[in-house]
């Protein structure tokens, strides 16, 4: 392996070289002047005699002596700095490319030991900076082949724009690279839907992934419409922070088929709901919504002090009716008594089938003057149009109105008196 030579050397080396050559010149002229002179010619010590030199010497010789060694040593000094300012640039050179494109410098072309020194300081460092760049290329690699094995969509964001994303989002976007999205879109914010339960690009004053992350514990939704196609995704985010940089990771997961499944498991759920609460034969809520819609009613009425009424009413004679044409008959005349009923009543009213032959109805915000203006107009209805077989059928009426102190069961037992009330002083009658 080549040896280097440090600069203090080379100027020592150098110098010394000039001194000998000073020395070598101030002899040659110091035997010239002896073998010229007859003096001293028995003592060959007077040669290097320097006071006998100095003192025989002219100035013109002097002056020539000194000057050649003043030219040796500019000499000198002017070879080390070429020699320096070369191996300047050429170090300049190497460590800029060092810097840029993690070349290694070529210490052979250094000449001196201090620019080899340094070089070696600097390949060290070049050498752990590319293992550096080696180990982050592969790590990009890696974070970028788990995000395109995962099926839902994945992006990365860094100060509200998008930095990186996985194949799921190219093929649902359908482009090829982040750029070609980027052209014509700002963010995947640009195909929300805003509405309902869904998340819009801007929500309650905040952009969408900062309230998303501010309410972590909170299920969020977007609709996307893409190509015509509206898919349900749902959405969470993931802040990674170190000192002043930070990045979310924010991952879309399809679940539109699970939307709709839901959907029709709600539909099915209500339609339960609203089967288990109608009368199967009338096809008017039965008991049980009655009870329901009743104790809602007692609630708004003592929150709001809202007044409201009840009608009790069932069929005269229907046993004697089921007796003599039969059960068929029967059931007719409930199923078309329902219906003149139900078609009389206002939306707002509850019409209900109270068990066999009994009908109710809840008349909210209603006077009792008002609810019993009502109850003789159905009772016209029915006594005055003949049903099946041309039976004329009568129905008696009670009527109650809500009172501050009652309880639910005091409606049901003053509407019931007012029913029986009506059925003991010979039926076909309102009584309230």
């Amino acid at each position: 392996m080549r040896k280097r030579i440090s600069i203090i050397s080379t100027f020592i080396i150098s110098m010394s070289i000039a001194m000998i050559f000073f020395v070598v010149v101030v002899l040659g002229l110091r035997f010239n002047q002896y073998f010229a002179t007859n003096e001293n010619k028995d003592s060959i010590s007077s040669i290097f005699s320097l006071s006998d030199f100095f003192s025989n010497i002219g100035n013109t010789e002097l002056f020539a002596i000194f000057g050649a060694a003043l030219l040796m040593s500019l000499f000198v000094i002017r070879y080390l700095a070429l020699n320096i300012k070369a191996n300047i640039n050429k170090f300049s050179q190497h460590f800029y490319n060092a810097a840029h494109s993690g070349e290694m410098i070529d210490e052979m072309s250094l000449s001196f030991k201090e620019f080899a020194t340094l070089a070696q300081s600097v390949n060290h460092m070049t050498r752990r900076a590319n293992e550096n760049k080696k180990r982050l290329e592969f790590n990009e690699k890696y974070l970028q082949a788990v995000l395109d094995a995962q099926k839902n969509i994945v992006i990365v964001q860094s100060k509200g724009e998008i930095e990186t994303a996985n194949q799921a989002f190219y093929n649902f976007m359908h482009v090829g690279s982040l750029q070609e999205f980027k052209r014509e879109n700002s963010c995947i914010s640009d195909f929300f839907v805003d509405g309902g339960e869904f998340l819009s690009k801007d929500i309650n004053g905040e952009l969408w992934v900062r309230y998303i992350l501010k309410h972590q514990l909170m299920s969020h939704k977007v609709k996307i419409i893409n190509n015509n196609k509206e898919v349900i995704f749902a959405v969470n985010a993931k802040l990674v922070e170190v000192e002043d940089n930070y990045k979310v990771v924010i991952t879309f997961n399809n679940i539109s088929q699970i939307e709709e499944h839901r959907k029709e498991i709600e539909e099915q759920r209500k339609e339960i709901e609203k089967t288990a609460q109608i009368d199967p034969l009338t096809r008017v809520a039965n008991r049980m919504k009655f009870d329901i819609t009743l104790e809602h009613q007692v609630d708004m009425a003592k929150r709001y002090n809202h007044s409201f009424c009840i009608i009790l009413f069932d069929i005269d004679n229907f046993k004697s009716v089921n007796d003599t044409y039969g059960h068929q008959v029967g059931d007719n005349i409930l199923v078309e008594m329902a219906q003149r009923i139900k078609n009389s009543m206002r939306k707002s009213d509850t019409f209900a089938r109270w068990g066999g032959e009994e009908f109710a109805i809840i008349l909210p915000q209603s006077r009792l003057k008002t609810a019993v203006k009502i109850a003789e107009k159905l009772r016209l209805k029915i006594a005055n149009n003949a049903f099946e077989d041309d039976l004329n059928i009568t129905c008696s009426f009670g009527v109650c109105e809500y009172k501050k102190s009652y309880e639910l069961e005091d409606l049901i037992e003053c509407v019931d008196k007012k029913l029986y009330l009506s059925k003991s002083e010979g039926k076909n009658q309102v009584q309230s």
